[in-house]
């Protein structure tokens, strides 16, 4: 296959749905960009910076750390389910922005935190739609690749919104306009799960039994299988390099200019990550996803050791943009791992465990980055990143070549008889 990068991404827009699972997505994310922005700014306008900082926090956890469960709950009852915590969430993240006009900031935050641990699942579903919707691998490195961009896009445009929002109106409105987005969304996805034809009926089912633990095979964390580790980890780590570059920039911007120029270097990483994602998605690989994405966690290592080199002079700025080149494919690999090892019935919790591993290691990265810079200055911490990246290398290399308790009914092993995705 020889196509371009265009006539490769128009053929995925040709396909049934697509061009809806992306729309979906583009409203998700606008809503989850907004949110925590929103969140920031109103807490910091009516209680103060040191209130905003602890509401940020605890809605970014209140996200992360429940998010698997929350996928695991909705993928077992349906878009019903999606569409009730949906609901549920809006209801909280209105009851927070009414209470921010009280005198004390506990019960906004309170209602800020039980409106993120709520927060529906819209995009690991939304991602797992596409290995139902395209069984062409091809194809579905192409989605997953498009998406990914477009995700980055929708992120970048969420707070220059948010900012011209700002401009109108009171953030409390902002947080409300950007909580109703979730239900939209919501019932958006209820009505493309509608239009879709069922689920295959020759797919097999899934084992009675987990030959590592003797349970069901649903009834464990899929982060405590190999396949579920393999994936998961490089993904923690890339997280975990891009909350320490948040810190990492800001101090080394200084060595050779001003703070204020480190917005240079941010967004010379979201270039970077937007053009690894398009030059990676056009591509045909005949090399295996395993072997994929041990290469491109090896390469995030490679691009903090550069950047630790670079630290101190004018060319750092080239060294994020490669530590950004990883990190769409990286996404793009795991996505596509989940669809080769990891059960259908599964793929949304194992795409929920990608979303709060990258949240988990980027509020690591940063608090701990912040730890070492102040120690030992951002050379020693680009290498302490690099070093935990050679780690999520080795983790990834230990993916099994050969289908594990845990997806042996998924579909054939395609590593080696599948022209690779």
């Amino acid at each position: 296959m020889s196509e371009t990068a265009a006539s490769g991404y128009r053929a995925v827009l040709a396909l049934p749905h697509t061009k809806t699972v992306l729309g979906l997505g583009v409203l998700t994310r606008l809503a989850s960009g907004l949110i925590p922005f929103a969140v920031l700014i109103s807490f910091t306008q009516r209680h103060g910076i040191g209130a905003a900082g602890l509401a940020s926090g605890a809605l970014m956890l209140a996200i992360a750390l429940p998010g698997p469960a929350r996928a695991r709950w909705c993928a077992r009852r349906g878009t019903w389910a999606v569409s009730a915590m949906a609901t549920a969430s809006a209801a909280l993240f209105a009851t927070a922005a009414t209470t921010l006009a009280m005198s004390t900031w506990l019960v906004p935050l309170i209602g800020t935190a039980a409106a993120g641990a709520l927060l529906p699942p819209l995009a690991p579903t939304l991602r797992a739609l596409w290995s139902r919707l395209i069984p062409d691998k091809q194809q579905l490195q192409g989605a997953h690749a498009l998406d990914s961009t477009v995700e980055e896009l929708t992120f970048i445009a969420a707070p220059l919104l948010g900012t011209a929002a700002l401009a109108l109106t009171d953030a409390r409105l902002t947080l409300l306009t950007a909580a109703l987005l979730l239900p939209l969304a919501a019932a958006g996805l209820h009505r493309l799960q509608q239009r879709l034809p069922a689920v295959d009926a020759e797919t097999p089912p899934a084992p009675t039994t987990d030959s590592a633990t003797g349970a069901a095979p649903g009834s464990r964390s899929l982060i405590r299988s190999r396949d579920g580790q393999g994936i998961v980890v490089p993904i923690v780590t890339l997280g975990l390099c891009a909350g320490g570059l948040n810190v990492i920039i800001p101090e080394a911007s200084i060595a050779f200019s001003s703070l204020g120029s480190s917005g240079y270097a941010f967004a010379a990483f979201s270039l970077g990550g937007l053009v690894g994602g398009l030059v990676y998605g056009r591509r045909t690989w005949t090399s295996s996803l395993r072997t994929r994405y041990t290469q491109a966690t090896l390469a995030l290592a490679a691009s903090a050791l550069i950047l630790a080199a670079l630290a101190a002079s004018p060319l750092m700025i080239l060294a994020v943009f490669c530590a950004g080149l990883p990190l769409t494919p990286l996404f793009v690999l795991a996505y596509l791992l989940v669809d080769e090892r990891i059960l259908p019935a599964r793929h949304t919790e194992a795409n929920a465990w990608l979303s709060s591993g990258y949240n988990l290691g980027s509020a690591a990265g940063a608090a701990l980055g912040g730890q070492l810079i102040a120690a030992f200055g951002p050379r020693v911490t680009a290498i302490t990143l690099a070093a935990a990246a050679a780690l999520a290398t080795m983790i990834s290399h230990r993916l099994p070549t050969a289908d594990s308790p845990e997806t042996s009914t998924a579909q054939p092993n395609t590593e080696t008889a599948l022209p690779e995705a």
